[in-house]
């Protein structure tokens, strides 16, 4: 049996079609019934399924490895201390710098993110719809008493803000920045040094019994990179980023041409 886990964004969710290709769920389906287990495996929190939920699958590594739950329960959580958060947003704040925060209940917009993805220039460019989900709310409704939040994001127009805040506290956080499409803000995603999608992983796979070894990962793109190369199997999609291709043991088709069901099937995971 092996232990497969999947990314949603540019890996389960194609943002251009905005749908999961049917193959994917196909390979998903017949991967499960061929006796293997399978997991989401995503950056985004865990109030943040939606574009999945329609998908059975055997547990969620969310956050980046901050979050794992299955058969019903949380099996790890590790939260950022409410003290730290507030230093980081301070010190960002001080440069001009805009943030979201991702929590177990919802999502935390600064309301110049707000402004700026859905009234503004950003309203303009792919990715605004991510600030219209349910689960996505100004900051008036975080109250800190009784939402978690386990990793976050930093919004800038001028990159060497971002770089400042990054240079600052690179000791606790990773900082994993992403190409801006033209006209839109520079993002960070912040993730405390003591999780990533691997450590997820590992916590998931301690509660089956697995190994590293065990474990089939697939994914696009740089905060994928910990489970790429250090599962048994490391799977990179053709649509995924470049330099993330340099570590896969297998790269597979875009999104659009059936990547998930070919990199399963390539392996002989689907029975």
């Amino acid at each position: 049996m092996k232990y497969i886990f999947l990314d949603i964004d540019g890996t389960l969710f194609d943002h251009k079609k905005y749908a999961v290709p049917e193959s994917a769920r196909r390979a998903v389906e017949l991967a499960r019934r061929a006796g293997h287990k399978v997991f989401i495996c995503t950056g985004r929190s865990c109030c943040l399924l939606d574009h999945v939920e329609g998908i059975a699958v055997d547990g969620v590594i969310a956050a980046a490895g901050a979050y794992a739950e299955t058969e019903g329960k949380i099996i790890f959580e590790d939260n950022i201390p409410e003290e730290e958060l507030k230093l980081v947003l301070g010190f960002g704040r001080s440069k001009g710098v805009s943030y979201i925060l991702e929590g177990k209940e919802g999502i935390y917009m600064h309301s110049e993110i707000r402004d700026y993805y859905l009234e503004g220039e950003g309203k303009k460019t792919s990715g605004h719809e991510f600030f219209q989900q349910k689960a996505v709310h100004g900051m008036e409704a975080y109250d800190p008493e009784r939402e978690v939040i386990y990793k976050f994001c930093l919004y800038s127009l001028e990159a060497e803000a971002l770089q400042e805040v990054e240079r600052k506290f690179k000791d606790k956080y990773q900082f994993v920045s992403s190409m801006p499409e033209r006209g839109r803000m520079h993002s960070i995603e912040v993730i405390s040094v003591k999780n990533n999608k691997a450590g997820g992983i590992r916590k998931m796979l301690e509660y089956y019994g697995g190994g590293m070894e065990d474990a089939v990962a697939v994914g696009d793109s740089m905060n994928d990179l910990e489970m790429i190369r250090e599962c048994g199997i490391g799977i990179v999609m053709g649509n995924g980023n470049e330099q993330l291709k340099s570590y896969a043991d297998y790269v597979t088709a875009d999104i659009d041409k059936d990547g998930v069901y070919q990199a399963l099937e390539h392996y002989q995971l689907l029975g």
